[in-house]
């Protein structure tokens, strides 16, 4: 495999750096010895969400089994990732299921939700899950009066369907479930647009308490610590789940990371935070990059600045990222993307991260990676 000096966007808390790609073409390099291991990706075909088991190793990269009992998931459905797992809230005929596969012992569940009411009657806005509980946000319309906005707990060590519902006064737009605690955004939508973070203690299903987050705040995550972080367009916020302290990042002018707008992401140890980046300048608008939240620094990489245009456009023909995760063993970022014009077409490419950046290689898949696990 032929490699090429690249150039990356690197992206400071005060300054921005362009690329310009390098042509000179690099000697081959010798890949050093790959730790086995086992991805397992969940992949789009045929509007539906399946699962495979690639595996790799010094001898290939290949897909080795299925997920057999995780299937007939819509592409649409709403998805909760954790490090050990992701969970899917679909309906089919009016009935809520939420599939939930869990990565530590590559096993998945069926769990029925709404048993008590047609799915049909409510609009589910949000989804969470640990390895107790699943909640789900939605809001039903009531005749004659406003919409209802609920918080739906589910236990999944009882063998009893005994949900619990804790109403709220705003509507409820993402979920997070940290320490315990499930924290969820709301939009007071009717009357002054602001957004508020609302605690919940999942041991008495009480609201500790509601925090004014102002305008903008439009996703949450967790990281690897369990801190809370609430996203907004030019800054995030860190909380601590327990203490709710907070510490505030702004990003200078046009140095904004992007993580926001994300689809799939992935938090390695080291809290560097591995997302779908949108650059409307850049040939291909989503790829893959890399923001620390240590450094405040973001490395972007553009598929033109280490593929050269036949590898762009006809080896890989990369459409956009799709997915994206790191495994630690090897040091490779691994980059789901979608074939361009290839209906259900994708693939993944490995490299390994800047500054000792190289192409390793690439594996062609039915269909499109959506999510991505390292075993």
């Amino acid at each position: 495999m032929k490699t090429y000096k690249y150039v990356v966007c690197f992206v400071l808390a005060l300054s921005f750096f362009a690329c310009e790609k390098s042509s000179e073409q690099v000697e081959e390099e010798e890949v050093a010895s790959i730790v086995q291991v086992d991805y397992t990706v969940f992949l789009q075909n045929n509007s539906q969400l399946n699962g495979v088991v690639v595996e790799s190793d010094n001898e290939g990269f290949a897909v080795k089994s299925t997920l057999g009992s995780f299937n007939d998931i819509p592409s649409n459905a709403i998805t909760y990732r954790t490090e050990t797992g992701i969970s899917y809230y679909a309906t089919t005929n009016c009935q809520a299921t939420l599939q939930w596969y869990k990565e530590e012992n590559s096993t998945s569940e069926s769990v029925t939700l709404f048993e008590d009411t047609s799915a049909c009657d409510i609009n589910v806005l949000a989804m969470a899950h640990s390895n107790e509980i699943v909640a789900v946000a939605y809001e039903r319309e009531l005749l004659g009066k406003d919409k209802q906005s609920v918080v739906r707990i589910n236990s999944l060590m009882s063998t009893v369907n005994s949900p619990t519902e804790i109403s709220l006064d705003k509507k409820p737009v993402d979920m997070v479930i940290s320490t315990n605690r499930l924290f969820v955004l709301t939009l007071n939508e009717f009357i002054t647009d602001e957004f508020h973070l609302s605690a919940i203690d999942l041991n008495t299903n009480e609201v500790l308490m509601e925090l004014d987050l102002g305008l903008d705040a439009q996703r949450l995550f967790t990281n690897t610590n369990g801190d809370v972080i609430v996203s907004y367009p030019e800054l995030h916020t860190i909380l601590d789940p327990i203490t709710l302290d907070k510490s505030y990042t702004t990003y200078g002018k046009n140095t904004e990371p992007g993580f926001i707008t994300t689809t799939d992401y992935y938090m390695d140890n080291s809290g560097k935070f591995y997302f779908q980046k949108n650059v409307p300048t850049a040939k291909i608008e989503e790829v893959p990059a890399i923001y620390d939240f240590e450094k405040n620094n973001t490395v972007v990489y553009l598929f033109e600045n280490f593929l050269t245009e036949t590898e762009l456009n006809m080896k890989y023909n990369i459409a956009n990222t799709s997915a994206i995760a790191y495994d630690e063993k090897n040091n490779f970022v691994l980059i789901g993307y979608e074939k361009n014009g290839q209906a259900d077409k994708g693939g993944i490419l490995r490299i390994t991260p800047a500054p000792e950046f190289k192409l390793i290689d690439n594996i062609d898949l039915d269909g499109v990676p959506k999510t991505i696990f390292v075993k």
